[in-house]
């Protein structure tokens, strides 16, 4: 698999959806990033919304990996996520709840919870993978009292426009990094997945695509990237579902 570089990024004040829009054209490379969406999309159909300016959305084309391999893009998006948070909020010490929230731990004075969450849809030529990241939100402004803001999270109120440019480079960079790993050293890639996933050696519940949950323990993820859950020494292997962490 012979990876594209990045194109330049097409930058729009507005959009119906980042993801939308990379479908009409999914050409590997192709970068789509906007400052507000009216339509934004999210996992199971759901919609995504935030005030106009107060988040940032980002959509890549990428050339279709070996399918064994296909199951880890839209896991390996959130290690990019959380290592470009990193970067630009030293700060943080981020998390992925499987397969991809990012979520940061709550401070003293500071609100945690999911600050980026990522859904990648396949073509029949490429992945286009899409990551929505909450900056300005306020509280009132979130849409669930899961969810925070980066601006939240971090205490310093809005943000210059400057951090946003800096995530997003640094968020190109590490996904361009994992993705040829992944091409070429698959463990090491799985590796640091786990490395950073806050899901694994959880008591977790896990909400069905068809409807109905399962609970039990995350024991791990499996070669195609499902989640592995063990309960009652019964061992199930779940390729999809919102996972709530239990206390």
């Amino acid at each position: 698999m012979v990876r594209q570089q990045w194109t330049r990024p097409e930058w729009h004040a507005t959009i119906d959806s980042t993801n939308l829009e990379l479908l009409r054209n999914p050409s590997p490379g192709r970068v789509v990033v906007a400052d507000h969406q009216s339509a934004g999309l999210g996992r199971r159909g759901r919609t995504w919304t935030a005030p106009p300016g107060t988040s940032l959305a980002v959509s890549v084309g990428v050339e279709l990996p070996r399918p064994d391999l296909l199951g880890w893009v839209p896991l390996i998006a959130g290690v990019a996520v959380q290592r470009a948070l990193a970067d630009t909020e030293p700060t943080f010490v981020a998390a992925l709840k499987w397969p991809n929230d990012v979520l940061i731990p709550p401070g003293a004075e500071t609100r945690g919870g999911k600050v980026c969450g990522v859904l990648a849809s396949a073509t029949p030529s490429s992945v286009v993978i899409g990551a929505g990241l909450n900056i300005d939100q306020t509280a009132d402004e979130l849409p669930v009292a899961a969810a925070t803001s980066w601006a939240l999270a971090s205490g310093r109120g809005a943000l210059p426009v400057g951090v946003r440019q800096a995530w997003l480079a640094a968020y190109l960079e590490h996904l361009w990094s994992l993705l040829n790993d992944l091409d070429h050293d698959p463990q090491t890639v799985r590796s640091a997945y786990l490395g950073v996933c806050a899901t694994i050696g959880r008591s977790v519940s896990i909400e069905l695509p068809g409807g109905g949950h399962e609970h039990g323990v995350a024991t791990g993820v499996d070669s195609d990237g499902a989640l592995v859950l063990t309960c009652e020494g019964r061992t199930g292997v779940h390729h999809a579902g919102d996972v709530v962490h239990l206390r």
